[in-house]
């Protein structure tokens, strides 16, 4: 809904106050918004890359923590190792009797060197050191320093070299603790710089020697968990890494630098990248080949949440003070609306249709002399309202009467040709009863019929409320009765009726009227013989089509009949009424008796 039709002026003026003062300040916020977020993009990027810098110190420092415990706990364990086989030394001679107490120890297995049931590997024999731990990670085909799986401690005893192997999954699982509760602690320390971050943290190893380190991507959805491209660490908060299609190179030039900006993929659609994000790279480790980077990685959407927040303290200020302007606007300009405010609210009551009230301005001034000009028009169009209902209800009357004149004349109309069918009728039935010969009062029956299809016709008219409108299924019902009682003298016929509701004029129900006369005329007098039988006539209408069906069990009509040249009176009678009168089609077959079809369209 427009301003113009839904508001009085002093409210458009008022609106417009209320858009002039939001356009003012859009335009301020406009000038200021820019600034705003490039100093609150600078400010919370320092803000990240400060945190960032507290979380790598964070992390050389648990790196130094793992590398210490790991050499306490080796330190740890060849203590005990070796005090376990002092012990044993002193209480067995042999070394059979050794072996076999120490080989009680769950999680160790002892045996000497130049045992050819060792079992030992060529890879592991190079290992083995007198008086020291060594561990063995297996033939891997990675480059991550993980998933040690035995250790050996070596000890001579006399000149025979003692081997210890032990299951280092419990040692394993001590550090996995660890470097664990590290993660967790880094990553809560990132969260709470910045509550509504998803940024992910990458503790990860390049392989700067790799052939794919400049020309593919370091990370693959193809990759296998351990490989010789990179190595993620458990420390790290993500189980693969955060890089998108960034190459190793790209990540390791990156270091110390500004963050870089590229695509990640997404859990639901792996393969496609469509999520912006920075990622920042500090280095923990460069010497040698293989090298150690801390990876942050902070989505787009994330580092851009809340830059207009500053904004929001000015916006209820400036808001506060447009409103205290508008209603002081208000105030001063009440006076000079009001009368405005009272020519408004009376043309929406005369456009409502009251054209009774009036506005009563008083006054010299232009708005005054508008009302009281306003006042004199609508009664002027008050007093010609009056004058055009006085002389439209006159001519209503006139009309009615000559309605009701042309009603009662065509009612006589009709009267007077029921009345002259009904004598012709009668001088009919006089003549016959003085005719003897059987082939001339026939044919008088047959006129008389057919005439008497007409007379009924318009006694129903005479009869109907509606002289345009008569009950055709009551209509049918009093021919079909009047014609049983003409020729069913000696024969045992019924008619069975299946109509629908249906009023007609007189321009389509005499028509059907002949049909159905002359055809259920036609069925007494020789369908059956001297036998019973049986009629049925059923019409039927969908919207405009009309169809009409009579047919019995009788014997029906002799074949060779052509419809398009009828010969007898009767069918050429009801050929023309079909095609002629009703412009429709007719048809004949033989369903177990006559039957014949017929349709035609109502306008």
């Amino acid at each position: 809904m427009s301003l113009n039709k839904a508001y009085s002026l002093n409210t458009k003026i008022t609106f417009s106050f209320i858009i002039l003062g939001f356009l003012l300040l859009t335009i301020l916020f406009i000038q200021i918004i820019p600034n705003m977020k490039k100093k609150q993009k600078i400010e919370k990027k320092n803000h990240i890359e400060n945190m960032i810098t507290l979380t790598n110190e964070q992390l050389k420092l648990a790196t130094k923590l793992i590398i210490y415990s790991r050499q306490s706990k080796i330190k740890e364990v060849q203590s005990k190792l070796n005090s376990i086989i002092e012990k044993s030394i002193l209480k067995f001679e042999t070394k059979e009797q050794l072996l076999t107490n120490l080989n009680k120890k769950e999680g160790c297995d002892f045996f000497f060197l130049d045992d050819n049931k060792n079992n030992l590997l060529k890879e592991q024999k190079q290992l083995l050191e007198i008086d020291k731990l060594t561990l063995y990670s297996g033939n891997k085909k990675h480059m991550c320093p993980k998933a040690t799986q035995d250790f050996f401690y070596t000890k001579k005893i006399n000149n025979n070299t003692l081997v210890t192997r032990c299951d280092a999954n419990v040692f394993i699982n001590r550090q996995n603790d660890l470097e664990i509760q590290i993660k967790d602690d880094l990553q809560k320390s990132f969260n709470l710089t910045h509550g509504e971050h998803r940024g992910k943290i990458n503790l990860i190893w390049i392989n700067t020697k790799h052939k794919d380190y400049s020309s593919k991507p370091l990370y693959n959805i193809d990759d296998e968990t351990y490989n010789m491209k990179y190595c993620l660490s458990r420390m790290s908060s993500v189980r693969i890494p955060q890089t998108g299609k960034l190459t190793g190179k790209q990540i390791v030039e990156a270091s110390n630098k500004e963050p870089i900006y590229h695509l990640l993929n997404t859990k639901n659609h792996p393969k496609i990248y469509n999520k912006p994000a920075y990622t920042w790279v500090k280095d923990l480790n460069t010497k040698g080949d293989l090298k150690l980077y801390f990876l942050t990685t902070m989505y787009e959407e994330d580092f851009n949440r809340n830059f207009i927040s500053p904004l929001l303290n000015i916006v209820p200020a400036a808001i506060f003070s447009l409103v205290i302007a508008i209603i002081l606007g208000f105030f001063l300009f009440k006076r000079l609306f009001k009368s405005i405010n009272i020519l408004a609210t009376t043309a929406k009551e005369v456009n409502n249709g009251n054209i009774n009230i009036r506005n009563k301005l008083s006054g010299n001034d232009d708005i005054a002399l508008l009302g009281k000009a306003f006042d004199n028009m609508l009664d002027s169009i008050k007093e010609n309202i009056d004058n055009l209902d006085k002389k439209v209800e006159e001519k209503t009357k006139q009309l009615s009467d000559s309605l009701e004149e042309k009603e009662i004349l065509l009612k006589e109309i009709h009267h007077r040709v029921k009345n002259n069918l009904a004598m012709t009728i009668n001088l009919i039935k006089l003549q016959n009863k003085k005719i003897e010969d059987k082939k001339t009062k026939q044919i008088l029956i047959d006129i008389e019929e057919r005439i008497y299809t007409m007379e009924l016709l318009h006694r129903k008219l005479y009869e109907s409320k509606d002289l345009n409108s008569i009950n055709f299924k009551k209509y049918v019902k009093e021919l079909c009765n009047d014609l049983e009682k003409t020729y069913s003298n000696s024969k045992q016929i019924s008619i069975e009726y299946d109509f629908d509701e249906i009023y007609m004029n007189i321009e389509y129900a005499l028509p059907c009227g002949i049909i159905i006369t002359e055809c259920v005329t036609n069925i007494y007098k020789y369908a059956f013989g001297e036998n019973q039988g049986q009629i049925r006539i059923i019409f039927k209408q969908e919207k405009n089509n009309c169809f009409l069906t009579i047919q019995d069990n009788g014997i029906g009509l002799p074949s060779g009949i052509d419809f398009n040249k009828p010969k007898t009176l009767g069918l050429k009678l009801i050929t023309s009424i079909v095609k002629g009168q009703l412009l429709g089609y007719i048809n004949y077959k033989y369903e177990a008796g006559a039957k014949f079809l017929i349709n035609f369209k109502i306008n």
